[in-house]
């Protein structure tokens, strides 16, 4: 499954929202399987940009599991000032074009590179 910043961003968005004070586990993003939503969840909490509990399949076989379910419990530090940094449309659509297509790159790489180009003025 191909990463997606803007998924990435949405769930960072619907966990900013959420009045819940218990765990979220089934957000609903226009356009996006559970699927792919889990699995976007894995990456945010492999990377430290929030707090969640996986739960997926330990006997499939593969390195790319795709959690079954998860539940997520806050968004971190450096979560919070990507949010806080990427709000606005022009600068989110900015970013997105002076990084193209990285690729298959971690997400623990790409947030931060989204972050220096901001603090470079590149965008």
């Amino acid at each position: 499954m191909k990463r997606d910043m803007d998924l990435i961003r949405n769930i960072l968005r619907s966990i900013d929202a959420s009045e819940d004070d218990d765990a979220i586990t089934g957000l609903d993003i226009n356009g996006c399987s559970h699927q792919e939503i889990a699995y976007h969840v894995l990456l945010l909490n492999e990377a430290g940009i929030i707090r969640a509990k996986i739960q997926s399949d330990e006997d499939a076989g593969t390195d790319s599991v795709i959690p079954d379910a998860y539940e997520i419990y806050a968004i971190t530090r450096e979560g919070y000032a990507f949010l806080d940094a990427f709000s606005n449309e022009a600068r989110w659509k900015k970013a997105k074009g002076v990084i193209g297509d990285i690729g298959d790159a971690p997400i623990h790489l790409v947030i931060p590179l989204f972050m220096e180009l901001l603090d470079a003025h590149v965008i």
